[in-house]
């Protein structure tokens, strides 16, 4: 039976919303430093020399007149202050840039299994007779496991991971694996049960045959 798994919208939708929210940082960050920081140390410097001449009751008439805020205008932002929001606008940026690049190189990603091949959209395949092991060790926590297979003279892994894809097709992917290759290969876990059953369902143990006489 040929199965395919394609990429899993939800777990990329996460992915997006996180860049978002980075990029956003950082657009704010930038608002602050070209647009924020500038206005008000217009504001700022307006309000020191008001004071400097001890005019500093006239402010509130001063700041109608101009269409400015009547409050205190806060502290001066210096260079240092305008360069830091330039630095985390870059930093968050990139943050963003790191989870949205996985999104756009995921698009149109699947692997499929047959009874003798499996395959990638990326190119990667294997028989599968030529499995070495499948390690588990991540499965149960992460669904992560870890085939290592015979590519000519070396052993090459391919990563089955179902929080990027599909999560049922990838575990039935896994399990037709298993199926092809025993259990003697499987480390870190035991072999995904079979259809149907659920992981605390065991096959019953096939009693010894007794040579008592009846």
């Amino acid at each position: 039976m040929t199965v395919r798994a394609s990429t899993d919208r939800s777990f990329y939708k996460r992915l997006i919303l996180i860049g978002a929210a980075a990029f956003g940082f950082a657009l704010w960050c930038l608002y602050d430093g070209t647009v924020k920081y500038p206005a008000q140390n217009v504001l700022v410097i307006e309000y020191e020399r008001l004071n400097d001449e001890g005019r500093g009751n006239e402010w509130r008439e001063f700041a109608r007149e101009k269409g400015w805020p009547i409050k205190h205008p806060g502290e001066l932002k210096d260079d240092a202050d305008i360069i830091v929001q330039y630095v985390m606008a870059g930093m968050a940026a990139t943050i963003g840039l790191g989870f949205f690049v996985p999104v756009l190189i995921s698009r149109g990603k699947w692997i499929e299994v047959s009874e003798s091949q499996l395959t990638s959209s990326w190119g990667q395949s294997f028989e599968l007779d030529r499995v070495v092991s499948i390690d588990k060790k991540q499965w149960k926590d992460k669904g992560i496991a870890k085939i290592t297979y015979k590519d000519g003279d070396r052993n090459r892994r391919f990563v089955l991971d179902n929080f990027k894809f599909d999560r049922h097709p990838t575990t039935e992917i896994l399990r037709q694996i298993e199926a092809n290759v025993g259990p003697d290969k499987i480390v870190g876990g035991p072999p995904e049960p079979a259809a149907g059953q659920t992981d605390g369902d065991a096959a019953e143990p096939i009693p010894e045959a007794s040579n008592d006489p009846e």
